[in-house]
């Protein structure tokens, strides 16, 4: 790298840019010129839905390297490199223990990699910039420091622009109809603490319309999932749009404009049992958007009938819309923080707080497809006598081993939990009883090191909540407990 490098980078750091893409293409221009037989790229990194995508390159062509494209996270150099588990500089990434075995070195096939993430004020490591070389010609530290400049170059921009959007939407509110300037106030605040604000615009939603009951969903696969509500204490709902998604009643989860129905009462674009739970007979979709995108729909419901969508709370909610989209934002950000909690340390399974997520979701699934779901508690045996003779160390490893077992008997649609300690829960969708039994037999079985483990297993009725039939669950493993053990005991 020679003298006029570092003295564009240094011009870089102070220079004034109009966007964050703006800013992107110079950095990768300057990087070009700087290193023009190497591969180089701009990458987000998606924690949230576990991406890679890059955002802008050079000179990847040869190699299938190109703006928007996306791999797993855990395919990408990046992903090992901003997580602190490789080197930023590996001119021998053939001979790496761990970036040789990664499906982009497959790709690509890379002599060397360069990367350095962007790190944000908080310590987020959002994206990576880097680089990839085929020559014989190594990276070097003075190109790993010119890389770190320019990383702090590009999320310094990052932040400018985020700030400044945010700056934006709060004078955008500022502007809108004094009646609702209260209700968004409560939200711009709940926006600020340290609390999910989903259930605050969910309120200010009712107070603007005058309406009795909101809701906030958002995209959880092909259906739409109750993240917030307000008015009203059900089990979180789950709607599956159906219809043609431009012209049909489809169009309510889909479009980016605001969808008023008149009568809800037969309207496909809304659950049967969510009618029924709220009395709705008119309704309103506020789609909200985040970057351009469906992040989410508001949906306001009235227990009185409407013609149209009154003029005046329209403005507001669309306010609320985008109020809505920083706050899924930001419930994304805690998600990532506390994305430890989602997997057990010890075993890797879902954590109880999955399992809580969760089951509510396999209930309202198997009430759309009129299919049987049974769920079963198992938990290990004689736990407390085996740490007293061979060490809690040894059963921590023998719990472990013990989740691989029960796991490899399970098919990919099942879940698998734990619960507590040496308790976990099994989810066994499309299974009805008697199979579920076989099936608990058969991980029971799978215990490893001459221990046994004891099962409950009580199918879903179609009707109960969750915390019943986990109760049934629980009270069927208490009886297994009872008669001695090494059973599989089912619910009345």
């Amino acid at each position: 790298m020679d003298a006029s490098a570092i003295k564009a980078a240094a011009a870089a750091t102070s220079a004034t840019y109009r966007s964050f893409a703006d800013a992107t293409r110079s950095v990768l221009d300057l990087l070009e010129r700087a290193l023009p037989d190497s591969v180089l790229y701009l990458a987000h990194l998606d924690r949230a839905q576990f991406i890679h995508r890059i955002v802008d390159a050079r000179n990847g062509t040869g190699v299938g390297l190109r703006s928007n494209l996306a791999v797993p996270l855990g395919d990408a150099f990046c992903s090992h490199m901003a997580e602190d588990r490789a080197p930023r500089l590996c001119n021998a990434v053939a001979a790496h223990p761990i970036y040789s075995a990664l499906p982009m070195q497959e790709r690509v096939g890379a002599r060397a990699y360069l990367g350095v993430p962007l790190e944000l004020s908080d310590g987020t490591r959002v994206g990576s910039l880097a680089a990839l070389r085929h020559s014989v010609e190594p990276f070097t530290d003075a190109d790993e420091q010119l890389f770190s400049m320019l990383a702090r170059v590009l999320a310094s921009e990052l932040e400018r622009e985020s700030n400044e959007r945010d700056l934006r939407r709060f004078n955008d509110m500022l502007r809108d109809q004094a009646r609702g300037m209260g209700a968004i106030g409560r939200v711009a605040r709940a926006l600020a603490g340290p609390d999910d604000a989903r259930t605050a615009v969910c309120e200010a939603a009712c107070e603007v319309a005058g309406a009795p009951v909101a809701f906030l969903l958002e995209p959880a696969g092909r259906d739409f999932v109750s993240t917030a509500m307000a008015g009203v204490q059900i089990a979180p709902v789950t709607i599956q749009p159906r219809g043609d998604a431009h012209t049909g009643p489809g169009r309510a989860f889909t479009s980016k404009e605001t969808y008023f129905v008149a009568d809800a009462r037969t309207h496909p674009a809304l659950a049967t049992p969510l009618v029924e739970a709220t009395s709705a007979r008119s309704a309103v979709f506020e789609p909200v958007l985040r970057d351009g995108q469906i992040a989410g729909v508001l949906i306001v419901i009235w227990q009185a009938p409407l013609e149209a969508l009154p003029d005046a709370p329209a403005g507001v909610l669309r306010l609320l819309a985008a109020q809505a989209a920083v706050a899924i934002e930001h419930a994304g950000l805690r998600a990532r923080m506390g994305a430890l909690a989602l997997t057990d340390a010890l075993t890797g399974l879902a954590t109880r707080r999955v399992w809580d997520e969760e089951l509510p979701r396999e209930l309202a699934r198997a009430r759309r497809s009129e299919s049987p779901l049974t769920l079963a508690v198992i938990d290990i045996d004689h736990m407390s006598a085996f740490n007293m003779l061979r060490g809690e160390r040894e059963g921590d490893r023998l719990i472990k081993e013990t989740a691989s077992r029960w796991r490899g008997e399970l098919r990919e649609v099942d879940t698998l939990a734990r619960l507590d300690g040496t308790e976990f829960g099994i989810l066994l969708p499309g299974c009805g009883l008697g199979e579920a039994i076989d099936v608990l037999d058969r991980v029971r079985g799978a215990t490893p090191r001459g221990q046994t483990a004891s099962a409950g297993v009580a199918r879903w009725d179609g009707e109960e909540p969750a915390e019943l039939l986990t109760a049934r669950a629980t009270d069927a493993l208490a009886a297994a407990k009872e008669s001695g053990r090494n059973a599989t005991i089912a619910a009345d």
